[in-house]
């Protein structure tokens, strides 16, 4: 084991500094005001921005509902640690780090945070490490409040940094952070780098036109929605006759009660309206789709479609574009925890490598296997040898290790 330097017991970024940074762009939001948020976060000042991105999801229930779909995809896998090689170096340093990852606190919550680099373009999570018998450990990994970074190079400030610097209170440069203490999660797109890779960098401009139509549809409710109240009273009433009955007429919109006078009326009329009605309720459901095409891929999984169904052929072709995509998530997930979470520690307790475990998403389902069995099934009837660590992968069990109670090989022929 090498020698390492003292690691700092506490966490560096405070979650708590998050509220000191709140603000609520979405309040009184324009187009211009959004182009010009989009603009602060190319040139590296995220804070807005991600604040703004929560603000969508709080308030977007189909857009956070489709989000959720698409991360608890990935988040939810289930997840092994695969030996560097046959040897039993590689073999007791991927022990090493199944034990840690086993006894790292809140590995489901973690996963699922760092999936959110899917809409915003990058995740933190800082590692706090921990010594037992000797080795270096991690106890914990906490997610850091996006909000409370900075991509901005003061010293080339033509280029992003390609790691962020973390933003405290009477700091508008930021802290340099320590790479090796934090996991890093980002998603790339052929435009650029992780900030514009994001999904809710353009599915923002489908939020501001969803929050049109719908105070516009509201606007519309409460005009013709309700009968018009027409008060009629007599010349010779007197001004205290005429406000009660404006008062009254007031007071039909929601008390649906009023007193008036005997020598004044009320009368009902309906609006009757021509055209189409369903004007904004059909807008909204329109962004909407366009949402669930930009997160999932496709819409049959998540809705009837525009014409109130899809066949189920269809609905299986859209279901696989999903697969798709969880399945890149998964990889992209395992690169980013085998390169911040393994290759530190494995650096840290037994020194430098030229290859390190890494995770591995079990992306098949219990189809996928049966299907992969059976074509193991006619190798082997063919007469052509299997490996067994073929045999257990496609079954979804793990190897026995030595000395592990094992059940009796079944006996082929007998009664």
């Amino acid at each position: 084991m090498t020698q390492q330097s003292p690691r700092l017991p506490q966490p560096i970024v405070r979650g708590a500094n998050a509220s000191l940074f709140r603000n609520y762009p979405s309040e009184g939001l324009t187009p211009n005001r959004l182009s010009s948020l989009l603009k602060e976060m190319d040139a590296g000042y995220v804070t807005n921005a991600m604040n703004f991105f929560d603000e969508m999801e709080e308030k977007d229930l189909h857009l956070a509902a489709v989000m959720q779909t698409r991360v608890m995809a990935a988040a939810g896998r289930a997840r092994t640690i695969r030996p560097a090689g046959p040897d039993a170096g590689s073999r007791r340093h991927a022990d090493f780090i199944r034990d840690a990852w086993e006894g790292l606190e809140g590995k489901t919550m973690l996963m699922h945070d760092l999936l959110g680099a899917i809409g915003r373009g990058f995740a933190l999570a800082e590692l706090l490490f921990d010594t037992a018998d000797g080795w270096l450990t991690v106890k914990k990994a906490n997610i850091c409040p996006p909000s409370l970074f900075s991509f901005i190079n003061y010293e080339e400030p033509n280029r992003l940094l390609e790691f962020p610097r973390y933003l405290t209170p009477g700091d508008s440069r930021g802290v340099e952070l320590p790479r090796d203490k934090f996991i890093y999660h980002t998603v790339r797109s052929p435009s650029g780098g992780a900030l514009r890779a994001g999904l809710y960098r353009g599915i923002a401009w489908y939020f501001l036109f969803t929050n049109f139509s719908i105070k516009d549809w509201m606007a519309f409710m409460d005009l013709y929605g309700v009968p018009m109240r027409i008060g009629r009273f007599r010349q010779n009433s007197d001004d205290a006759s005429r406000a009660m009955l404006r008062q009254a007429v007031q007071n039909l919109g929601s008390d649906a009660a009023a007193i008036i006078s005997d020598d004044t009326t009320i009368e009902f009329i309906e609006s009757r309206l021509s055209g189409s009605h369903g004007l904004f309720q059909n807008a909204v459901e329109f962004f909407n789709r366009q949402k669930s095409k930009r997160v999932l891929g496709q819409t049959l999984t998540t809705e009837s479609g525009q014409n109130g169904g899809g066949s189920h052929a269809l609905g299986m072709v859209h279901d696989r574009v999903r697969a798709d995509i969880t399945r890149l998530d998964c990889l992209l997930l395992d690169e980013t925890l085998t390169r911040d979470f393994i290759v530190p520690l494995i650096k840290a307790n037994f020194g430098a490598q030229k290859r390190y475990p890494a995770f591995a998403s079990d992306m098949e389902d219990g189809e996928d296997r049966g299907a992969r069995l059976d074509s193991l099934k006619k190798i082997y009837d063919m007469g052509a040898p299997v490996p067994m660590a073929e045999l257990y992968a496609a079954a979804g069990i793990h190897a026995p290790d030595a000395g592990e109670a094992v059940s009796p090989p079944a006996v082929k022929g007998g009664n």
